[in-house]
């Protein structure tokens, strides 16, 4: 009997505050460390230098979270976010509005205030993010210029978090989109891209969607071939024991936009 094709992310059944429950909800406990606090101390540890900076961020990123965006808000002046799913651009602008109904992210901005080292202040927190936000825009990556008809100003600083895996059908179209994802960016600017290394499955409910299976080798060759110089390059192996997602390690890239390809 063959097995029942995976979900993709753009599905309709694709539920994207039940993605943030699932994964980096409040209660939840090994996957939110993996998923959500390695990534905000490891963004803590690449703003803080001051190396990689600038006044505009675009971040581009699998999902509705924007608890790692928490931390850009102290750095950048202007957060354009960019996303391809319908149902992640409602969730997003849910938080964003604070409509009845929204995810609820307070426990990511109190992390975030106890890794500054502050007792308190998260809801101002959430609130400078809120304002940083200056526009939420439909990628629609079919497209050779994605974000028709909208125009967006190359930004200094490019953040995706887990989405060409997600949004990526194949190695190929992996590249391509990661070409699009590059005309974001100036010359000179900053890719911060996470990713799940050997992955191939995530669940939201009893739907099982599938995530591009690849390497960090191939990641690295991928960032080469689009331009990219790579600063810093780390990965931490997953210790998660669960039936809900498959991936071995999480892994994160600094890189230095060279060239236009």
């Amino acid at each position: 009997m063959a097995s029942t094709p995976h979900k993709h992310y753009h599905d309709e059944e694709f539920d994207a505050i039940s993605l943030i429950e699932t994964y980096i909800g409040a209660e939840k406990t090994d996957t939110k460390e993996e998923i959500l606090h390695i990534v905000i101390r490891e963004l803590f540890k690449i703003f803080t230098p001051g190396c990689v900076r600038g006044d505009t961020l675009i971040d581009l990123s699998m999902g509705a979270s924007t608890a790692h965006l928490l931390i850009a808000s102290d750095y950048f002046k202007e957060i354009t976010i960019i996303e391809s799913s319908d149902a992640c651009i409602r969730a997003t602008e849910k938080w964003l509005k604070k409509e009845p109904g929204a995810v609820d992210l307070s426990h990511a901005a109190m992390f975030v205030c106890e890794h500054e080292g502050k007792s308190d202040g998260w809801e101002e927190k959430e609130e400078k993010l809120r304002k940083a936000v200056k526009r939420v825009v439909k990628f629609d990556f079919t497209k050779a210029n994605p974000l028709d008809p909208v125009v967006v100003p190359q930004a200094d600083v490019l953040i995706s978090k887990w989405y060409l895996e997600a949004a990526s059908k194949d190695h190929d179209s992996y590249l391509s989109n990661l070409k699009k994802m590059s005309s974001l960016l100036k010359v000179g600017g900053h890719l911060i891209l996470f990713g799940f290394f050997n992955m191939s499955y995530y669940m939201i409910g009893q739907h099982k969607f599938s995530m591009l299976t690849y390497d960090e080798e191939f990641a690295k060759k991928a960032l080469s071939d689009t331009g990219f110089i790579i600063k810093s390059f780390g990965k931490y192996k997953s210790k998660l024991n669960t039936h809900i997602v498959d991936y071995e390690h999480v892994g994160y890239f600094v890189a230095c936009k060279e060239r236009e390809v």
